[in-house]
């Protein structure tokens, strides 16, 4: 029973992968696992949940990447340049993460990073955090200067949780400016 559920799993992201959320079917996953339209159900009650929490892990996967690939001793400026490129780059090219900013699915999505389940499992703006944090410990900066930062952090999570390129025009480059010239400011 587990491994039908993992053979699943395995075809819905490989079918996800090339197809990307309103393309794919349900039958185009259990024809890729092998299985019955019926035995999907056994597993999923839908294609949103099964794309969920397939989504979560490819996004966790790919932070997890960008994490390891990022000189994050660089200058802050630099680093926000290289997190927007890499992000953009690998997102423009999987099908999945791609859905971030679609209509169909993103709704779901952007639901689930705001809640507080999706808050908690985010482990890469932890990441985020604890390097800006220890950047500006090195700065000098005091405790409770910090903690407004941070805050701002979050702000900018929420604003991502919120919006996407279907509800402001150039969203993703005007969400980097933003985030490029309050760091400016932060750190000048």
């Amino acid at each position: 029973m587990i491994d039908k559920k993992n053979d699943l799993y395995t075809a819905a992201q490989k079918v996800f992968l090339e197809k990307g959320y309103k393309s794919a079917n349900i039958s185009d996953i259990t024809n890729e696992a092998g299985m019955a339209v019926g035995s999907f159900y056994k597993y999923y009650k839908s294609k949103e949940e099964l794309f969920l929490e397939i989504y979560i892990q490819e996004n966790e996967k790919v932070r997890n990447k960008l994490i390891e690939t990022i000189d994050w001793n660089r200058e802050a400026i630099d680093v926000i340049d290289d997190i927007f490129n890499y992000s953009i780059e690998v997102i423009i090219n999987n099908n999945i993460l791609a859905e971030w900013n679609k209509s169909g699915i993103s709704d779901l999505l952007h639901e689930y990073y705001r809640s507080e389940k999706g808050k908690a499992d985010y482990t890469f703006q932890f990441f985020l955090k604890g390097v800006l944090s220890e950047k500006l410990e090195k700065e000098a900066f005091e405790k409770e200067t910090i903690d407004k930062i941070i805050k701002v952090l979050d702000l900018i999570y929420y604003i991502d949780c919120l919006i996407t390129t279907k509800d402001f025009e150039d969203y993703v480059d005007t969400l980097r400016t933003l985030v490029k010239y309050f760091m400016k400011g932060v750190f000048s």
